[in-house]
């Protein structure tokens, strides 16, 4: 096991005991949340640069997306969060809430994944690349890699108008 398998380790097992904690509906709306706030963070970028360009004038463009996809994504995380926690009290006492934590590991365990993948995909797209002598005989790295952008591509087609959402992104990030 190389190190950065035990890098990716880290934080699938800090999700998968989190979603224990949490249970399968509480993680399962995390993920939601995750999967909703990357897609229309995305989908209303050009919006978010819009209304914050006027108001970020001395920061260098190439950093205003960022900026604009945190304006969109936390608040998107907050709300559908808080959605979840309403059905959450009113499933807990019922007798699929006695399996809810098994299951939450594990849902837990894929939110993580997801967000090591979203990590290691936005930090590929910036230009830093991970060297190939850390990626070489690694068995967490190649499964945990593409996760991102397989979801988002499938989740961009399932929205109206989401198709071609990662080309139109690049775009916009390269016009920026």
């Amino acid at each position: 096991m190389k190190t950065l398998d035990i890098v990716l380790l880290v934080p699938l097992i800090w999700g998968a005991y989190n979603g224990y904690k949490k249970g399968l509906l509480m993680s399962f709306v995390a993920i939601a949340a995750f999967v909703i706030a990357v897609v229309l963070g995305f989908r209303l970028l050009h919006v978010g640069i819009e209304w914050l360009a006027p108001y970020l004038s001395g920061v260098p463009r190439r950093i205003l997306p960022y900026i604009g996809f945190s304006t969109l994504f936390f608040p998107i995380i907050f709300l559908v969060t808080k959605l979840g926690q309403m059905l959450r009290n009113a499933w807990k006492y019922t007798l699929i809430g006695s399996f809810d934590s098994i299951a939450g590991a594990i849902v837990g365990l894929t939110l993580w994944a997801f967000g090591a993948s979203v990590v290691i995909w936005l930090i590929t797209a910036i230009g830093i690349r991970i060297p190939a002598d850390a990626q070489e005989h690694t068995f967490v790295y190649p499964v945990v890699e593409p996760i991102a952008p397989i979801v988002i591509n499938k989740a961009s087609g399932l929205l109206p108008a989401g198709e071609n959402l990662l080309q139109r992104l690049k775009k916009r990030i390269d016009e920026a």
